[in-house]
């Protein structure tokens, strides 16, 4: 049983992440695939993917990064009897073993090495603000800010090259917070999460969670508006 750091063979929780991460990098790496090749331009503020006009024919540090992972996803493949083939031929053949992955005598090193590749991938086509911190890396001797891609599974830290889920990173992060406490409006509880969590968090929205009841704590104080909010209650409400 693999508990927080994904060991093997995978519990059910890391198989399931497992199979999106396979899933999210046959689609990352066909976007990687596009940048190198200068066909969009990727990781600006605001626009998306556009077409790109280069003088150079090939983003050679894309390429460069898009050898790395496939020389990764081939060497996971060979840990179950697959050899040869581009990424995106491996990874479905892959996704089609996954039972052997789950596994494998290395799926926690797969897995942790899977997990990393996407996190690259996804740092180099996403948008500078399509990134969310998921909280402090739960190695004690390192405790570095690991963040990522709103929708991510896991996080590889890359001080310790420790892997954790983003369920582990954040619930440890709501429990370090819980019973701390901040005073303020609304308007500035949803600031202060943007700025702990990278999402953006109106104050309508904190508004509602106090109607609704999902901030129990929470007290009005003197002045205008003001409320003291555990800090632990707000990330909890936003899913953080």
């Amino acid at each position: 049983m693999c508990i927080g750091a994904p060991r093997g063979p995978l519990c059910k929780e890391h198989r399931h992440q497992l199979a999106r991460t396979l899933h999210e990098l046959r689609l990352s790496m066909y976007e990687l695939k596009d940048a190198a090749d200068r066909k969009v331009r990727l990781g600006r503020r605001g626009g998306g993917a556009r077409p790109a006009f280069a003088p150079t024919p090939m983003d050679l540090s894309a390429a460069d990064l898009y050898d790395q992972v496939e020389d990764i996803i081939q060497d996971v493949a060979g840990d179950i009897g697959l050899w040869g083939g581009r990424a995106p031929q491996v990874l479905r053949k892959l996704t089609a073993r996954i039972g052997r992955l789950y596994d494998a005598p290395n799926s926690g090193r797969d897995y942790r090495e899977l997990a990393d590749a996407l996190r690259r991938v996804g740092e180099r086509v996403s948008a500078p603000g399509e990134r969310v911190v998921y909280g402090r890396c739960l190695n004690p001797m390192c405790k570095t800010v690991l963040s990522g891609p709103p929708d991510g599974l896991a996080a590889t830290c890359p001080e310790c090259g420790s892997t954790w889920t983003v369920k582990a990173l954040t619930e440890a992060r709501v429990d370090t917070l819980r019973g701390q406490t901040i005073t303020c409006t609304p308007k500035a509880a949803g600031q202060w999460l943007e700025w702990k969590t990278g999402k953006r968090v109106t104050r309508n929205r904190v508004d509602m969670w106090l109607r609704r009841g999902r901030l129990p704590s929470a007290q009005r104080t003197d002045g205008p508006g003001r409320w003291t909010f555990d800090t632990g209650e707000l990330l909890e409400c936003l899913g953080a």
